[in-house]
């Protein structure tokens, strides 16, 4: 068989992990993005001219690319946990099939 039965333990943990890192990395992401906007708002609000070169100030301002970059880390991270989660799900689906084809040569016999 191709999937042991440490891989299928492995993936079981992973799926079972309470909170789960899916449900970790979606606060993270929002927590990121709500102090993005804020230190957007302070940036903004700081900034004195037109709306347009406040906006511009406001984004181009170092706590705030600091803020996006973490977003960015934020958002590869949940990525990352979202892609592990189908490859777990993925090998305890050929492990059903591996066993269901293994039990009908088994009956053939």
């Amino acid at each position: 068989m191709i999937v042991t039965e440490n891989h299928v333990s492995d993936a079981l943990d992973y799926l079972n992990v309470d909170p789960h890192p899916i449900a970790l990395a979606r606060k993270d992401v929002t927590d990121a993005e709500n102090k993005c906007e804020e230190l957007f708002s302070r940036a903004f609000l700081s900034a004195d001219g037109p709306v347009e070169g406040r906006r511009a100030t406001a984004k181009t301002s170092p706590d705030y690319l600091t803020a996006k970059a973490e977003e960015a880390e934020a958002i590869l991270e949940l990525e990352r946990h979202r892609a592990r989660t189908r490859g777990a799900e993925m090998l305890l689906e050929i492990w059903r099939t591996e066993n269901a084809n293994a039990r009908a040569a088994e009956r053939i016999r």
